[in-house]
């Protein structure tokens, strides 16, 4: 008997397809976080630079989708180019995130069943930067999918362990010991600061993290 086949997992490329409106945004602030995290990840970051004006563009940009791991359509200013690029992902499969800047956008313009999934969102391009560092954690190296959401509550959850039993880390040390990027310990951080169930002591370089209650007298 035949034993059966096991079946052939895709190999990564490390290639992600990024549309987003060139109007809004200047190239070189916008893209200055991607190239970052280029370096970081080793991964590749596409942008197709031409407006659809037709089929030959349009097909570039099926390559790109096609050939990239997954895409980010950001959709802030409801762009009709990353609309587009956006409808063709959706056909093709579930490889896609949605980024938005709602101070940037008139909801009312995103069709309700855009709203309601899970999103990158942001109000800066450093809140951007360090949710995009949380996902390509995730997708690289291979790991359990879930939102980015559940990802940065698993490293909280994390977070609480180290300061339990060794109260008054650095965001820096706690990176080091958790393996992850600054700016992903960052954003982890700061909703338990926020809602005070952290303590700091020292000044902004040198912080120093603790649960509440645990500071030293």
């Amino acid at each position: 008997m035949t034993e059966p086949q096991q079946a052939v997992l895709p190999t990564l490329r490390k290639q992600v397809f990024v549309a987003y409106s060139y109007r809004l945004y200047p190239k070189d602030d916008y893209r200055k976080h991607y190239k970052e995290l280029e370096e970081k990840y080793d991964v590749t970051f596409i942008f197709a630079d031409e407006k659809i004006t037709n089929m030959h563009i349009m097909k570039k940009i099926e390559t790109y989708i096609r050939g990239s791991d997954f895409s980010i359509f950001d959709i802030s200013g409801w762009n009709p180019n990353v609309t587009l690029e956006l409808g063709f992902a959706m056909a093709i499969g579930d490889q896609w995130f949605i980024a938005i800047d709602p101070s940037k956008t008139d909801v009312n313009e995103v069709p309700s069943d855009l709203r309601g999934l899970d999103r990158i969102q942001y109000s800066s391009y450093t809140e951007l930067a360090g949710k995009l560092a949380a996902l390509l954690e995730q997708r690289y190296p291979k790991k359990a999918r879930g939102t980015i959401d559940s990802y940065l509550e698993e490293r909280r959850a994390e977070i609480r362990d180290l300061l339990a039993q060794n109260p008054g880390m650095t965001v820096v040390s706690m990176a080091q010991v958790l393996q992850i990027e600054v700016p992903v310990a960052q954003l982890a951080l700061r909703p338990m600061y926020d809602s005070g169930e952290l303590e700091t002591t020292g000044n902004r370089k040198g912080m120093k993290y603790y649960l509440k209650g645990t500071v030293p007298q």
